[in-house]
């Protein structure tokens, strides 16, 4: 069970040029606590959002353990430890483990327990970011604000050495809310025409009051009377919304390459109705396999850990996930049919790799000579 110090509190954050090199400046010194709760904050954008749904699903793929040989006994270890992950949450892990791809680092603690005399993990969960801090070592360690303490062996700590992936999303997420809130303002002033009073150079102040008494009222009704001598100009603003559209499209583009390694969420979402498939969203294949290699090593050290804990022989099953492009049924079904044409003798595994239900009994498929 990992002990933080709970007086360590949120912090308070502003999206804005100032903060974010201060913000900067301190991950260059490994507090990360700002940057990431920016990013935290960030996740709640909707088209954020959106982008990570879509990188998140793009490493939810099947997975297997094998055992460190070929002999008996590894194979019964390795039933085991799928047995023993089986019971974990599995889906919720392999998002905690990939947050350390979008944020520098996740640490996962785990509930223990004693079943059949062997200690398994029955649940997890991922401890706040803020918590920790690394130290000048670059080794990350509890932050207890006076000092660093070593965070327990039995946790799960990932880290990316790579740039994370929601460091660059901030550029473009502090662009568009920096940007909303300027022309919200930039509208507030110069939305609607400007009423501007003139008056001779040297009036007397009696006379600049009558001027400005005579803009507030034609300012507010379209109407009113000046004095003589003066004169009133309206000025109309020349700018238009469509700017500002085309100001967060480009913030969004930038968020989608970020995160999904493409700007199809982007540039194909328009006319899209609720409901329709989002495959706009759907992560580049590339970067898809590249979080199941990361989920890989790290699920291997939880492994490791599970087994050191147990055994103790450093015979460690093996974690894999299914890289494998997604089975396109029809281009299979047309395979396999022109293999049987042409006399191939077709295994029932073949169609149970498709979803298909398949009896035990079933035989292979070889065609009859009569079928020739």
């Amino acid at each position: 069970m990992i002990v933080v110090n709970k007086k360590i509190g949120t912090p308070q954050v502003r999206f804005n040029a100032d903060f974010y090199k201060r913000a900067y400046k301190q991950f260059r010194q490994g507090r990360w606590r700002d940057i990431i709760e920016m990013m935290n904050q960030a996740e709640t954008d909707s088209h954020v959002s959106g982008c990570l749904v879509g990188r998140r699903a793009g490493f939810q793929s099947e997975w297997s353990i094998t055992g460190y040989d070929d002999s008996t006994e590894a194979s019964e270890r390795a039933l085991w430890m799928r047995n023993v992950l089986r019971q974990l949450d599995l889906r919720r892990l392999f998002k905690d483990i990939q947050d350390a791809v979008n944020k520098k680092f996740s640490v996962i603690d785990f509930e223990w327990e004693v079943v059949d005399n062997r200690q398994v993990p029955i649940d997890h969960k991922k401890v706040e970011h803020r918590f920790f801090r690394y130290d000048e070592e670059g080794k990350l360690k509890i932050d207890f604000g006076k000092d660093l303490r070593d965070i327990p062996a039995e946790a799960l700590v990932c880290q990316t050495y790579s740039i994370p992936v929601l460091f660059p999303v901030l550029r473009d997420y502090i662009l568009k809310v920096f940007g909303i809130e300027s022309w919200a303002g930039f509208i507030e002033t110069f939305g609607e025409g400007m009423v501007i009073g003139k008056y001779p150079a040297g009036s007397n102040a009696k006379f600049i009051d009558e001027v400005e008494t005579a803009v507030n009222a034609i300012a507010s009704a379209s109407r009113g009377v000046m004095p003589e001598g003066s004169s009133i100009d309206v000025v109309e603003t020349k700018r238009s919304a469509g700017d500002h559209d085309k100001f967060i499209s480009n913030s969004n583009r930038g968020i989608s390459i970020a995160i999904l390694g493409h700007e199809n969420a982007v540039s194909q979402s328009d006319g899209l109705q609720v409901g329709e498939n989002l495959t706009q969203f759907k992560v580049k294949r590339e970067i898809g396999i590249d979080d199941m290699f990361f989920v890989d090593s790290c699920m291997q050290r939880l492994i490791k850990t599970i087994e050191d804990r147990n055994f103790g022989d450093r015979r460690y099953s093996i974690f894999q996930m299914d890289k494998k492009d997604p089975v396109n049924v029809k281009e299979r079904l047309d395979t396999l049919e022109q293999f049987f044409n042409q006399g191939g003798r077709i295994s029932p595994d073949e169609y149970r790799d498709l979803g298909l239900r398949v009896f035990e009994d079933q035989v292979e498929l070889v065609k009859t000579p009569s079928q020739f």
